[in-house]
């Protein structure tokens, strides 16, 4: 088939929909061996497209990606997985600019294919849900973003330190492993360090967004940055703190008035300064903190209160997790990329902690803010330990002991000092087959079991980020 368009490209995409895997290798007279990424692999072959690494777009006009989805449990729509665009030559990254860059070449029109990840059907039965053609250059502030993204990771590979690159450094564009032996290693120009390959990708949380946005309709949060040309001189960080700074040292009763925040004696401490953090980014949400550019950079915001002795009584949920899913993750893919979901998250996640603290007479005051990443040795060592610690208590039957009309358990606490621990996520505790609890990969071992308890059913769980982890690490702006 020959494209002269992106259209054409399109509207052939289209009429993928709703159509079987098993009907499509039927229809096309495929012979393809396994089902890893038979989906990809269809969705080229709909377009006469034969396997290959070529530079330049598939089809000439746009580049095909089929991209899983799925659904969670409180029925959103997220991004399966990030969307891996082209290999990093760091060679020939080292002499680019943006506008003529190979990623943007090859990567500027994107037809992609969604299809959701649905483990409770055969994957010949999968079908592709949506196809959207996704296009960087009319997207001016994605744009911006993904070029100052594009701009350090070149920086590093210009002071030779290509071998430093990591997926935390950037917002929505990355530059994630591919390969993890000795095959995988790169030249860099301006040093004999060798690097890890690399590929640019789009974040998971980038392509959520996408997916909720462009294909489901979801109504789009406010944005912080509202003219683009804003981001050309400055970083989105930059522009984020600008906008705290005139603020910085104030009370929050001097903030409430000066950007006429109506004032509630219901609201609690809390409430109040994430609605002083909305007003202050000039953004209006009903569901705490929610931005435009922190959904699609996976950007976390928190708010985080201390009193007059700087103490933060509050630790800070992560996402929950299904017990099932968790125990058949690997910590990392084939490539050395992360893939247990844990992993992914404190590998793309900036947190933005805002800081508050009260002091003798009671009074709160705005003490700064701070973007922070937990550090990859952090990541790959105790916070790793604890993930496989959780996996292995599953695996072998958590422990459940009833006593004083309250169910304790051998997870992971606090007081284990492993940066992360688990608790409930849900508002009631369940140990029946319900809506705020999970089922059990193996039986749980009980002490003293309730009649009317299962075995097979526990309270829904999330991994939380210790409150004495949060302190140190905004403990400068105390």
């Amino acid at each position: 088939m020959d494209f002269k368009t992106k259209e054409e490209v399109h509207n052939r995409a289209i009429q993928i929909e709703n159509i079987k895997q098993k009907d499509l290798i039927e229809m096309l007279n495929l012979h393809i061996k396994g089902n890893k990424n038979a989906m990809g692999d269809v969705f080229e072959a709909w377009f006469g497209k034969p396997k290959d690494s070529a530079s330049e777009p598939d089809l000439g006009v746009s580049e095909l990606k089929a991209t899983p989805f799925k659904r969670l449990k409180n029925g959103d729509i997220s991004a399966k997985e990030r969307l891996v665009l082209n290999i990093i030559n760091y060679e020939e990254l080292d002499k680019e600019n943006f506008e003529n860059s190979h990623l943007l070449e090859k990567n500027r029109v994107l037809e992609l294919g969604y299809y959701e990840y649905n483990k409770e059907i055969p994957k010949d039965d999968w079908f592709f849900a949506k196809c959207v053609m996704y296009e960087m250059l009319n997207n001016k502030n994605d744009l911006e973003i993904i070029k100052k993204d594009w701009e350090i990771i070149q920086s590093y590979v210009k002071r030779g330190k290509a071998e430093e690159i990591n997926e935390g450094l950037t917002n929505y564009l990355a530059a994630c492993t591919k390969g993890v032996n000795k095959h995988s290693m790169r030249t860099q120009p301006n040093s004999n360090v060798m690097a890890k390959q690399r590929a640019f990708s789009l974040k998971g949380s980038f392509m959520t967004t996408i997916l909720r946005d462009y294909i489901f309709g979801n109504k789009h949060s406010d944005a912080i940055v509202k003219d683009s040309t804003e981001l050309s001189t400055k970083s989105l960080e930059d522009i984020i703190h600008s906008k705290f700074q005139p603020f910085i040292g104030k009370s929050v009763k001097e903030i409430v008035n000066e950007l006429n925040i109506p004032v509630k004696e219901t609201k609690t401490l809390g409430k109040y300064n994430v609605g002083i953090v909305n007003r202050i980014l000039g953004i209006k949400s009903r569901n705490g903190i929610e931005a435009d550019e922190f959904k699609k950079a996976s950007i976390v915001p928190k708010t985080v209160q201390f009193n007059e002795r700087n103490v933060n009584k509050e630790s800070m949920s992560l996402p929950p997790f299904k017990f099932k899913d968790l125990v058949e993750e690997n910590w990392n893919d084939k490539d050395g990329s992360p893939e247990a979901s844990l992993n992914v998250y404190f590998s793309e996640t900036k947190f933005l902690f805002v800081v508050f603290k009260t002091d003798d007479d009671g009074i709160n005051y705005l003490k700064g803010i701070k973007f922070f990443r937990v550090p990859d040795d952090q990541r790959e060592g105790v916070i790793k330990e604890a993930w496989q610690q959780t996996v292995e208590t599953l695996l072998s039957g958590v422990k459940l002991i009833f006593e004083n009309n309250r169910v304790s358990n051998n997870l992971i606490s606090s007081k284990d000092r492993k940066i992360i621990h688990v608790r409930p996520h849900a508002a009631k505790s369940s140990y029946v087959d319900s809506k705020d609890s999970n089922e059990l990969p193996t039986p749980a071992k009980w002490t003293n079991k309730p009649d009317s308890y299962s075995n097979n059913f526990m309270t829904t769980q999330s991994f939380w980020l210790n409150s004495k982890y949060i302190k140190s690490a905004v403990k400068e702006l105390l």
